[in-house]
C-alpha cells in the first residue's frame, strides 16, 4: 500500500509539472502564431487555435486540473507521512510537498516550456481540448462565475502602444507583408499628421487664369500632369475655382472653347494648415471633392491637398521612399551630382557624405533659398567650402535643378 502511495504521489507530482508547463507553453504562442501554424497544417494547430481564441477557458481548465491535482498530492503525502512519523508528517509532509512542487511542479516545467513553446503547445493542444470538454460543468461554472466578476473590472481596449507592438510582432513572424504592416502602422499615425506635412506647395502648384478662355488653356491643361488646376483672378492668392478636366473635356465635346474659366471652375474648399488629415479625409467623402487649397491665418494660399495625398498616407508610394530620392539624384561624374530642388538636404548629405544645412531645411531648394534670400537665376553659385552649388535650372517660382560639386 505504501509503494502504491508514493507511486501515485510521483504521478501527481509530474500532472502538477504538465499542468504548469503547458500553461506557460500556450501562453508563450502568440494567435497570430497559431494561424500561421494552421497554414502550415503542423499537426495539432487547429486545437491550438481553437485554445488561443478562449484563452479564458483554457486558463480556467489548467487552473482547476493543476489545483486539483496538488491538493490530492499535498493529501497524500500528509497520509504517507503521518503513517511513518506520526504527528509531526505533517509538517514534514507541508516541507517536502513545498519544496516537490516549487521545483518540479513549477520552475523546471515553466524553464523547459519557455525553451519549447511552439513544439510543446502543438503536442498538448488536443489532450487539454479533451479535458476541457471532461471537466466541461466545472469550467462553465467558474466560466459564468469569472464573467460576471469581469463586468465591475476595467473595460479598457488595447492601447495604441499595444497595437503598434501586434503589429510588429505579426511582421516579425511572418504572418503579415511587410507593406500590409507598413500600412497598419501609418493608420495609427494618420490622426496626428496635419495638412501642411502632405500639402504640394504653392511654388509647385499649376495654376490657371479665372478670366482666360478655356481655349486659351487647352494646351496647357493638356500638357499638365495635373487634372484639376487652381484657377485665380488677379493673383495667385485669390483662388476663385478649381478647373477639373472632365469639364473640360465635356466643353471641348460641346464646342464651346470661348467660355471663360471661372464659369465653368468648380467650388474652392479652404482648409488651414494646421487642419488633421483624417478630418480632412472624412470632409473630401461628404463634400465629394479631391481637392482642398491650404492656407494660413491670414487667407494666404500655401499650397494643395488632394484625396490621393491623404489615403498615400495610409499605402505609402508605390514604390520605395528611398527609391523615389534616388530618382531625383544622378551622378553623370565623378564628384558631380545633378539633383532635384525637391530632394531631401538629409537624403543629399547621405549620398555625398558632407554636412550641407545646420538649420535643418527639407530640400535643396529651400536651403538655397535661404542662404540667397530669393529664387536665383540659372548659373548663380554659392561656394560652402567643401561643396560649390550651382543653379542649373530656375523660373520665378522656384529652384528646378541643382549641380552640386565635391571639391
Amino acid at each position: 500500500m505504501q509503494e502504491f502511495l508514493t507511486l501515485l504521489l510521483l504521478i501527481l507530482v509530474a500532472l502538477s509539472a504538465f499542468f504548469s508547463g503547458v500553461e506557460t507553453a500556450v501562453m508563450s504562442v502568440s494567435l497570430i502564431k497559431a494561424k500561421s501554424l494552421v497554414k502550415q497544417k503542423k499537426r495539432g494547430a487547429k486545437s491550438l487555435l481553437r485554445i488561443k481564441e478562449n484563452p479564458h477557458r483554457f486558463l480556467i481548465t489548467i487552473l482547476v486540473g493543476n489545483n486539483l491535482v496538488n491538493i490530492f498530492a499535498a493529501s497524500i503525502a500528509t497520509l504517507v507521512f503521518t503513517r511513518m512519523f506520526g504527528s509531526t508528517g505533517v509538517g514534514i509532509a507541508t516541507g517536502i510537498m513545498t519544496f516537490l512542487i516549487l521545483v518540479f511542479g513549477e520552475i523546471t516545467p515553466k524553464t523547459f516550456a519557455t525553451q519549447n513553446a511552439e513544439r510543446i503547445s502543438l503536442l498538448v493542444a488536443r489532450p487539454i481540448e479533451v479535458l476541457s470538454y471532461v471537466l466541461f460543468p466545472v469550467v462553465k461554472i467558474l466560466e459564468g462565475f469569472t464573467s460576471f466578476l469581469h463586468r465591475f473590472g476595467s473595460k479598457e481596449g488595447l492601447t495604441e502602444e499595444e497595437i503598434r507592438t501586434i503589429v510588429s510582432m505579426g511582421y516579425e513572424e511572418g504572418i503579415l507583408k511587410k507593406d500590409i504592416a507598413r500600412m497598419m502602422h501609418s493608420l495609427l499615425e494618420f490622426e496626428d499628421i496635419r495638412v501642411e506635412e502632405v500639402m504640394t506647395p504653392k511654388t509647385d502648384m499649376m495654376f490657371v487664369n479665372a478670366d482666360s478662355k478655356l481655349k486659351d488653356v487647352i494646351d496647357y491643361i493638356i500638357k499638365s500632369p495635373y487634372s484639376r488646376h487652381p484657377a485665380y483672378s488677379r493673383n495667385k492668392d485669390n483662388i476663385v475655382g478649381i478647373l477639373d478636366i472632365d469639364d473640360v473635356v465635356d466643353y471641348i465635346k460641346k464646342k464651346r472653347l470661348g467660355i471663360k474659366v471661372r464659369d465653368i471652375a468648380r467650388e474652392v474648399y479652404f482648409v488651414p494648415e494646421t487642419k488633421k488629415i483624417n478630418e480632412l479625409l472624412t470632409e473630401f467623402q461628404k463634400r465629394k471633392t479631391r481637392m482642398a487649397i491650404v492656407v494660413n491665418e491670414y487667407g494666404s494660399v500655401l499650397g494643395l491637398v488632394t484625396m490621393e495625398d491623404v489615403l498615400e498616407e495610409i499605402v505609402g508610394e508605390i514604390f520605395d521612399k528611398s527609391q523615389r530620392k534616388n530618382h531625383y539624384i544622378k551622378k553623370p561624374e565623378k564628384n558631380v551630382f545633378l539633383v532635384d530642388g525637391r530632394t531631401d538636404v538629409e537624403h543629399i548629405e547621405k549620398t555625398i557624405g558632407i554636412k550641407i544645412d545646420e538649420e535643418h531645411f527639407n530640400t535643396i531648394a529651400g536651403f538655397v533659398e535661404h542662404k540667397l534670400g530669393r529664387i536665383p537665376k540659372k548659373g548663380e553659385k554659392i561656394d560652402l567650402g567643401k561643396i560649390m552649388i550651382i543653379i542649373e535650372k530656375a523660373n520665378k517660382q522656384r529652384i528646378e535643378k541643382i549641380k552640386i560639386i565635391k571639391k
